[in-house]
């Protein structure tokens, strides 16, 4: 549903302090009358990625629209086809999101290389995915990217018998080393660093021979609602997570139910249009914003709405 803001706040003024040349003063935007707009919004990049995931392990073919058109998600999409799905390019919109049609492959094939560019969901997203392929695939990226934290991915994939060849460094590059499935079983991690690592065996996990159990050990897992997100939507997709244990995750084999999925709009981004509208005492409309979800954008609403209290 579309959501509209309406703010009486007065703008404010901030006086910026002398700086050393004329040309390093920031010109700030300002508006003379109060702002009224629609603005639609690129889909959710953290969505996204995870459709096209499930997508590709999904018992049959599936439409995603509203799929955010960016490097990360080409990345996504280029991996996936690598590994043996099909994904055909159906339409565009001006936002900069696309629509797509994923066919997924009869059995994950290897023998490629993977280029994650510097996308945290492609590096970790897929290697529990590669290890369901047959023969090697190797993972690498950008050069900042050789420097992010995978030990936790190569560690756990590790403990349910996948052979990965990182020569003990625990960043890209790497290669998965697999026959064609995992077995599955127990896996404890750290992610303390990243709740990636945790919805990259979630999003798996099901495919799994046995299934999977994460427990994570160490300090708290950040960004929860990221976590949230994934188990909701492995439910659509027809996978329960049991979360009843704290900091335990079970995923019982099975498929994953192949459905049509529309992408939400990334709700962060409308975060400077809702403020224009509260600072010039206009109105903004954000099309498509959902009743209900679980990203941490939506929580905008109410402190925005706070701030006029």
């Amino acid at each position: 549903m579309p959501i509209r803001l309406r703010h009486v706040l007065q703008a404010s003024a901030i006086t910026l302090g002398a700086m050393t040349t004329e040309s390093a003063f920031w010109p700030a935007p300002h508006a003379d009358h109060p702002i009224h707009a629609t603005v639609s919004i690129p889909g959710s990049k953290s969505a996204s990625n995870r459709a096209l995931v499930l997508a590709a392990l999904a018992d049959g073919p599936s439409t995603i629209t509203g799929l955010l058109d960016a490097r990360d998600t080409r990345l996504m999409m280029a991996a996936l086809e690598s590994l043996g799905a099909s994904i055909e390019v159906l339409g565009s919109s001006p936002v900069g999101n696309i629509d797509v049609r994923v066919t997924p492959a009869a059995s994950l094939t290897g023998g490629c290389l993977i280029d994650v560019g510097l996308a945290g969901t492609v590096m970790r997203f897929l290697p529990p995915l590669a290890a369901l392929a047959s023969g090697e695939v190797v993972f690498d990226g950008d050069p900042h990217a050789r420097v992010r934290p995978m030990s936790t991915t190569i560690e756990a994939l590790r403990q349910l018998g996948v052979e990965i060849d990182d020569e003990s460094r625990g960043t890209l590059p790497f290669t998965v080393k697999s026959a064609g499935g995992v077995a599955g079983h127990e896996v404890r991690i750290d992610a303390s660093a990243s709740s990636q690592f945790v919805s990259a065996l979630l999003l798996t996990g099901a495919r799994f021979s046995n299934g999977l159990v994460i427990t994570h050990v160490g300090p708290p897992v950040p960004s929860q609602p990221h976590i949230d997100m994934t188990i909701a939507m492995l439910a659509e997709h027809g996978v329960i997570v049991d979360v009843s244990s704290p900091n335990t995750w079970i995923i019982e084999p099975g498929m994953i139910r192949a459905v049509d999925r529309a992408i939400e709009p990334d709700l962060s981004n409308a975060a400077p249009f809702l403020a224009a509208a509260m600072v010039t005492r206009g109105s903004v409309t954000i099309p498509g914003w959902p009743t209900s979800t679980t990203q941490p954008g939506d929580e905008l609403l109410d402190q925005l709405a706070t701030s006029n209290a």
